[in-house]
């Protein structure tokens, strides 16, 4: 088996095991009595906190092994969840649940782009284009179960398969053929372009909005996790035709303008709906066009115009972590009105799209 599709089974099992509970986090803690301003408080420190997290990982790794750091965030992630199923219901805990998740969540996040960047040819479509149909697929299983077996089989249930899933998504890793673990942490960012960063900045509105949308769903259209669930795997069935069908023969970059303008023209239709059945059939078609999206994004994280991984990936997670966090303390502050964030993330998304028309010219 070659390190690109031992690489994409790791894609495969991790995000399977990380989503059965991490896409119904922000509803799980609703269900629990947080109301919305304490749930912007979460995500404010879960991506603040990243920022530290991030850092810590990508120097830690040089001394233990990223490889190592994988087991290691797999049992705090685990262990963030078991926390939230047995914590009382308060402030206090709740930053504690942050800080817990962030650390299972960060270490992963930056040791699976470090990864991408050391094994494949991410410049190169058709591999970005089998990275994320293993994860869509993985999102497709994993919403639905993770829906019916948190509110049917109970958290303590859940929480074993998350553990012993995410533990068996690193075997793959232990078997990359990956030499020289000694780079100096450079921190030459020349070369990067500045639209890119800019890119990175607005991409974030997405991030954002996919985030709250969970709790947008249980709120104004069905309060069940299990249609949650199956709303996030519509979205997945739609991002794999999206991709395999249609994304290899059509160059995104020249229509990503347009298309993320019709992006938008979705994300607004659906704010303003109600219906849980239309909301259905939204999920196909914004499944479809986030994933143009997210293919863009993808060729813009892992084109190799950097000289340093390591110091790379410490520019690009302090953005992506700064810039989340503070668009949630923002919201926090100023905004209790959930219809009102999404429509400013909108606004956002659709920045983006003057930034990479620009970042293409």
């Amino acid at each position: 088996m070659s390190d690109g599709k031992r690489y994409n089974l790791f894609i495969l099992i991790s995000t399977f095991a990380r989503n059965i509970v991490e896409v119904f986090s922000s509803v799980i803690l609703y269900e629990m009595g947080y109301n919305v301003k304490d749930i912007l408080l979460f995500y404010v420190i879960l991506y603040g906190f990243g920022i530290i997290v991030n850092i810590i990982s990508i120097y830690l790794g040089k001394v233990i092994k990223q490889k190592n750091i994988l087991i290691i965030s797999s049992l705090i992630y685990g262990y963030a969840f078991y926390y939230l199923y047995s914590m009382d219901i308060n402030l206090t805990n709740l930053v504690i649940y942050s800080i817990l998740l962030s650390i299972g969540s960060y270490t992963y996040h930056s040791m699976r782009h470090y990864f991408a960047l050391r094994v494949l040819p991410c410049d190169n479509k058709k591999e970005i284009g089998s990275i994320l149909i293993c994860s869509y697929i993985a999102i497709i299983i994993s919403s639905y179960l993770g829906g019916y077996i948190t509110s049917n089989l109970g958290m303590e249930f859940t929480l074993g398969i998350v553990i012993v899933v995410s533990l068996i998504s690193v075997i793959p890793i232990f078997k990359l053929n990956i030499k020289g673990n000694n780079e100096k942490i450079v921190f030459d960012y020349h070369g990067i372009k500045k639209t890119k960063m800019v890119f990175f900045i607005f991409e974030q509105f997405k991030v954002i909005f996919l985030s709250i949308q969970p709790l947008f769903i249980y709120i104004y259209a069905k309060s069940s996790m299990e249609y949650i669930g199956v709303f996030n795997a519509l979205l997945g069935v739609s991002s794999v035709i999206f991709v395999y069908f249609i994304s290899r023969k059509v160059n995104l970059k020249k229509f990503f303008f347009f298309g993320n303008l019709l992006f938008c023209l979705v994300l607004i239709f659906k704010i303003n709906i109600n219906s849980s059945l239309i909301l259905l059939v939204i999920a196909f078609f914004e499944g479809l066009l986030t994933k143009m999206y997210e293919i863009v994004s993808c060729t813009n994280i892992y084109s190799k115009d950097y000289r340093d991984i390591n110091s790379y990936l410490i520019l690009v997670e302090f953005i992506f972590c700064l810039v989340r966090s503070l668009i949630c303390l923002i919201f926090y502050l100023f905004i209790s009105d959930i219809k009102l964030m999404l429509y400013i993330c909108v606004m956002g998304i659709f920045i983006s799209g003057f930034v990479r028309y620009k970042y293409n010219r």
